[in-house]
């Protein structure tokens, strides 16, 4: 309990200084999409870990964050359009980086691996050796420099979802073969959303197609955009320095975060 309370304490003195500070003395306003990715961003679960480690860092930072719940893919593409200010948990391409502006440090790192049906082996060293295999893949989503080379040269075929649990759905139909997600999104996906019988028809493998950091982005067309991140990057510094950061992860039992 002492402990906590100790931990509490830090993290209100953090919040003080950090909106006391003369660049932070003004309070700004700013929403985010939130699309659904569990275990790690779910706006109908308020303790999901990146949503509390977006928050309370631009908390710190003396910035309200309000969430608008989104689809997958509008959660992004609807920032890269200006119809939203800013969005967290993606990954860095160039198309992006055009649009958006990033935090300087990624908040997370995703393990993207593939499920597949069981009984059915695909054994792969390069990408490039499943180009006569049918992949899931979710509109919007990033799962490696290599896979979107790939995709886009033509040389894997895919087959494309709104929603991971739209995916997994033609996974089990046999309309695809194979489709890659975070291994512990798509372990509570199955668990929250599909049936015993069904999870049972199908195995994931250890084999990580990339291990992909994801940021906080923001619309640099946005007002005080470039302040915006400031703030944030300040405010995950100091979330990170108060042992915050860990905490909040180490409470929702999922891997450390990205360079810790």
């Amino acid at each position: 309990m002492r402990r906590n309370l100790l931990a509490l304490m830090m993290l209100l003195a953090c919040s003080s200084a950090s909106a006391g500070s003369p660049e932070f003395r003004e309070k700004l306003q700013l929403t985010l999409t939130a699309q659904y990715y569990p275990p790690y961003i779910d706006s109908a679960a308020p303790d999901a870990p990146l949503t509390q480690i977006v928050t309370s860092a631009f908390r710190l930072a003396n910035v309200d964050v309000t969430l608008a719940e989104v689809p997958n893919n509008r959660a992004i593409s609807g920032v890269m359009q200006g119809l939203y200010e800013g969005s967290y948990g993606w990954g860095h391409t160039a198309e992006r980086a055009e649009k958006l502006l990033y935090s300087a440090r990624p908040i997370f790192d995703l393990r993207v691996v593939f499920f597949h049906r069981i009984g059915e082996e695909f054994p792969w060293e390069r990408l490039n050796d499943l180009r006569s295999k049918t992949i899931g893949v979710v509109q919007g989503n990033f799962y490696s420099p290599e896979f979107s080379s790939l995709q886009a040269s033509g040389a894997l075929k895919t087959d494309v979802a709104p929603s991971d649990i739209s995916n997994f759905r033609k996974l089990l139909s046999g309309r695809v073969d194979l489709i890659p997600i975070d291994a512990g999104t798509g372990q509570l996906i199955l668990q929250k959303h599909f049936t015993a019988a069904e999870r049972n028809r199908l195995s994931m493998q250890n084999k990580a197609i990339a291990v992909v950091p994801v940021y906080v982005v923001i619309h640099k067309k946005l007002p005080r955009a470039a302040e915006l991140i400031k703030r944030f990057d300040a405010g995950f510094q100091q979330l990170s320095e108060s042992g915050q950061l860990t905490k909040i992860l180490e409470t929702s039992k999922v891997n450390v975060p990205a360079g810790r």
